[in-house]
Order: C-alpha cells, then sequence, then structure tokens
C-alpha cells in the first residue's frame, strides 16, 4: 500500500514538473522580442563611429573604442524580431556537401535610420539542409527583400584598413535562427 502511494506521489510531481516545462517553452515572454535594441545599436555606431574618427591617429584609443563596441554588442548576445533587407541570398549546392545541404550565403542591411557612414549589416554563410526550416523560408524570400529576423550575435567584423572607419560599412557575424518577410 505505501509502495502505491509512493508511486502515486511520484508520478504526481512528475506530471507538475513536465506541465510547468511546457508552459515556459510556450510562453511567448520567454522568448522577449528585443527589436528596440537594434535602434539603440545604431545609436550606440554613430557615437563609437564619431569618437573613431576623432581619435584616429591614436591607435591605442581606437583599439579601447572597437573593444567596448565589441562588448556591447557581445552584451546583447541574441536579436529578437530585428528588421533589415536582404542584401545577398545565395542557397548553392556545393560538392563537399551532400546532396540534401547547401550553403547559405545571407546578407540583411540595417534598415534603421543610417548615415552615410554608420552602417552595418548581418552576415552569415554556413551550410543547412534543405529539408530544414530555415531553408525553407529561405527559398521564399527573394533579394531586397525586407525582413524580420532573429539569431545569436557571433562576433563584429570592423574594418582596420583605414584608422578612424573602423564602424563603417561593416558586418556583424550572425547565426540565423529565424527570417520571414515583412508583410506589406
Amino acid at each position: 500500500m505505501k509502495n502505491k502511494i509512493f508511486l502515486v506521489i511520484v508520478l504526481f510531481f512528475v506530471l507538475i514538473l513536465n506541465s510547468c516545462e511546457k508552459k515556459i517553452t510556450n510562453d511567448p515572454m520567454a522568448v522577449k522580442d528585443n527589436s528596440v535594441l537594434q535602434a539603440k545599436l545604431l545609436s550606440d555606431t554613430k557615437k563609437f563611429n564619431a569618437l573613431a574618427k576623432r581619435d584616429s591617429s591614436n591607435l591605442k584609443k581606437l583599439e579601447e573604442i572597437k573593444l567596448k563596441y565589441k562588448s556591447i554588442v557581445d552584451s546583447i548576445g541574441i536579436c529578437h524580431n530585428w528588421k533589415g533587407k536582404i542584401t545577398l541570398l545565395d542557397l548553392d549546392e556545393v560538392d563537399a556537401y551532400s546532396s540534401d545541404t547547401v550553403v547559405m550565403r545571407i546578407g540583411v542591411e540595417n534598415i534603421y535610420d543610417k548615415g552615410y557612414q554608420d552602417y552595418f549589416s548581418f552576415m552569415q554563410v554556413k551550410a543547412i539542409p534543405k529539408n530544414g526550416k530555415l531553408y525553407e523560408k529561405l527559398s521564399r524570400i527573394k533579394e531586397n527583400s525586407e525582413v524580420v529576423f532573429s539569431g545569436r550575435l557571433l562576433g563584429v567584423g570592423l574594418h582596420d584598413m583605414s584608422p578612424g572607419y573602423e564602424f563603417s560599412n561593416f558586418h556583424i557575424e550572425t547565426e540565423f535562427s529565424d527570417i520571414r518577410a515583412l508583410d506589406k
């Protein structure tokens, strides 16, 4: 009898834990929309661009500016529901991979207010399966389409060739997890 009661209690707790786990994963607040951070990142980019131009002859100061900027991008970590315009979209079959895999090359340009030199885009090159959701969504999107996307911000590819222009027309390496065309 005690074994049956113990078994019922254990089963009860397992069911409670299972239902709590489902509520957390299905909760829309669990995946928080942080698209407001995209506009803030552009604002920060403009500030850092101005600092880099002002201190272009001081290489030590430039390195400090770049490190601060990279830490801002790292602190964002994951982007949810950010907007952009697809400027590069290639889904190519490559001999090095099986026929059910393509190499995805994608570039999404920032569409928020951008100045002539305050410009960045989101880039990724990765092999993806043809039967995956990301491939399915990308195959329906045309280049130059405005999109909403989510993913992980992996790193900043700043320009090092021209001191003072590190924050001009650079890219942020992004691991896209979701993307869809904006409804017009």
